[in-house]
């Protein structure tokens, strides 16, 4: 049987947990200790499997954990949602969040990740890649932070680079195919020759190229996919899947049925982009698409793009990439910025 500490401030909350149906048996896990004052002798809960924490003391010790080089599996229990909670659970590497009224099913299920993991000595790629999810549907800048954490764990847990490296590949490609799934027109601007990075075979050379690849990929879909609500979400859907359309303002707005005053006020107060930025830096992600995936002339991409002529797109075109499109076209010899 697998121990657990409950440490929770609030009877109430404390109680409720204690009394859920997922202990013993079912889960495996077993309460051994209440606490509901923290110790400041870190040492004294490297003994339990998983400890239960209010947000309080749970991103208390995740926070003193990762100062001392210390690994704890925290699940955070609170009586209502507080995404700030959750967000730095994420950052700190909570093990999962859950608010009343709690699910027993996914309670069970985390605890069950978790036994897995104590099998298996380490945290699965299964909840690293889920972690990673969270922060693309979030478009959390947090994300950058959380990858850094990972990498750093992937290089103390693994026996050597190499095998961090592979590690740090497997996650890159699950997280590729999860979104490219998810959000299908990615398939428009994103694969895997967009990163214009040199591939090499040394091991330590692997393991930051598979995290540049991680960041750039969470760039261009922050760029693609702004925070939104569901004012915009028309918009936003219609602008992705449909590139290579009439997209001026009035013309969209028509379409849409929304008057173009009102879309250009909104879209830049909820996106902090211009309308006419955010278009046309989607259709020149579209462009860098097809300047490597196709083989369209540049003429041609001009036209189907909708841009007045050849020399306004390769102006448009440089000002974004630092390149012009023939060179972009080009092996990566240099480093292209996207």
């Amino acid at each position: 049987m697998h121990n657990a500490l409950l440490t929770i401030k609030e009877d109430t909350l404390m109680s409720r947990i204690y009394s859920l149906p997922v202990w013993g048996d079912s889960s495996g896990f077993e309460i051994v200790k209440i606490n509901e004052l923290l110790q400041n002798d870190m040492e004294s809960y490297n003994e339990y499997e998983v400890i239960l924490a209010d947000k309080e003391n749970g991103l208390w010790l995740l926070r003193h954990s990762l100062k001392m080089g210390k690994r704890l599996r925290v699940i955070l229990f609170d009586s209502c949602m507080d995404y700030e909670t959750a967000r730095q659970g994420i950052i700190l590497n909570a093990y999962d969040y859950f608010v009343e009224p709690f699910d027993t099913a996914l309670i069970l299920a985390s605890l069950k990740r978790i036994a897995d993991e104590i099998s298996n000595k380490g945290i699965s790629d299964e909840h690293i890649t889920e972690q990673m999810m969270h922060f693309f549907d979030d478009r959390d800048k947090a994300f950058y932070e959380y990858l850094n954490k990972i990498v750093y764990d992937f290089k103390m847990d693994s026996a050597n680079i190499a095998a961090a490296a592979k590690r740090l590949g497997e996650v890159y490609d699950q997280v590729f195919e999860d979104i490219m799934s998810k959000y299908q027109w990615c398939d428009l601007y994103i694969n895997d020759r967009m990163y214009r990075l040199a591939e090499s075979d040394v091991p330590v050379e692997m393991l930051e190229i598979y995290s540049q690849k991680l960041k750039i990929l969470f760039t261009i879909f922050c760029e693609l996919y702004p925070s939104h609500n569901e004012q915009l979400a028309e918009v936003i859907d219609t602008i992705l899947h449909y590139p290579e359309s009439d997209l001026r303002q009035k013309t969209l707005s028509a379409e849409l049925h929304i008057n173009s005053t009102y879309l250009s006020t909104v879209f830049v107060a909820q996106t902090g982009v211009r309308f006419i930025d955010y278009v046309n830096d989607v259709k020149l992600k579209r462009a860098a698409w097809l300047l490597l995936n196709s083989q369209l002339g540049i003429t041609d991409i001009t036209k189907r793009l909708n841009y007045k002529d050849k020399s306004y797109f390769s102006k448009l075109f440089r000002s974004r990439y630092g390149v012009t499109p023939s060179e972009f076209r080009m092996p990566p010899a240099y480093d292209f910025q996207i």
